[in-house]
């Protein structure tokens, strides 16, 4: 196999996996935040359950990605991220300008 294909491989199954954990991360925080408002919430506050509610997958999200993020950094210092893998954005080739008939004269002066 090529080394190109590798490191493609390498970096398809790492976003999959690295996607799956920051699923499972977000699942688990609000699971635990929903089991805390059934325990600690006043079942007859509406308003504030609701709101209650949205903090808690707010903050189950940003508490995930934080997480994640820190579990990418981590990662990328074991491993030597250039050689295992490939960029997931590709640099952009550099456009030459095109220029006009009017502009070239303008230009020789």
């Amino acid at each position: 196999m090529r080394e190109e294909t590798k490191k493609k491989r390498n970096t398809a199954i790492f976003v999959i996996i690295a996607t799956i954990i920051n699923l499972l991360l977000m699942m688990a925080f609000m699971i635990v935040g929903y089991v805390l408002l059934a325990r600690f919430g006043n079942p007859e506050s509406t308003t504030a359950n609701q709101i209650w509610l949205v903090v808690i997958f707010l903050g189950s999200i940003g508490l995930s990605w934080f997480i994640y993020s820190r579990m990418v950094k981590w990662y990328a210092k074991r491993v030597d991220v250039d050689k295992k893998f490939a960029p997931l954005i590709s640099p952009r080739k550099k456009k030459r300008p095109t220029y006009d008939d009017d502009e070239m004269s303008s230009m020789k002066g």
